[in-house]
């Protein structure tokens, strides 16, 4: 009895100490009213498989939310789908399109990691908006530091293509890494 009292109180200085960047996390990468049941369900997966983890908490937590939040997406996915559809036959009655579609478009740097590949975004996200080291990142993935670093240079660079693409004053003024260097 002891000993999971012991689980229990080491779970819940990890749970104070990771919560809010695991909301952080979840924000980034989910509509708003999903993320408060998907923090939930990823503390109540890290309880249950607690006796398994590895390494340092944070990683181990951004594991179990990317997957959580995949799961969220793809039901969200499924839900836009049928809303698209519903709005579909609004418009052919003659319905306006919504301030939202406006605010999407003018949402340039999400147009433009809309254009990435799902995996370049996540290892994007890590370690700049998630601020984890290269390791950390990986773990969280449930990859090699080495395969890590080769996805997050080849990102990069497919982010710079992109950027170029969406801002042509930007290219010829060297690689995004290059300006950012001085």
């Amino acid at each position: 009895m002891g000993e999971i009292a012991d689980e229990w109180s080491r779970f819940e200085a990890v749970y104070r100490d990771s919560y809010h960047a695991v909301v952080r996390y979840l924000r980034r990468r989910l509509a708003p009213d999903l993320v408060d049941d998907a923090a939930s369900e990823v503390f109540t997966i890290a309880w249950e498989r607690w006796s398994t983890r590895r390494g340092a908490a944070l990683p181990w937590l951004y594991g179990i939310a990317r997957r959580v939040a995949a799961n969220a997406r793809r039901s969200q996915g499924r839900a836009d789908r049928l809303a698209g559809r519903l709005r579909d036959e609004e418009d052919a009655h003659g319905g306006e399109p919504g301030a939202d579609a406006e605010v999407l478009e003018r949402m340039g740097a999400a147009r433009v990691l809309e254009r990435l590949p799902e995996r370049d975004r996540e290892v994007l996200m890590l370690v700049s908006w998630d601020g984890l080291p290269p390791y950390e990142a990986a773990h969280a993935l449930g990859c090699s530091k080495a395969a890590f670093t080769v996805r997050l240079h080849r990102a990069r660079r497919r982010l710079e293509r992109e950027l170029a693409r969406e801002i042509p004053a930007v290219a010829g003024h060297g690689s995004v890494a290059e300006r950012t260097a001085t």
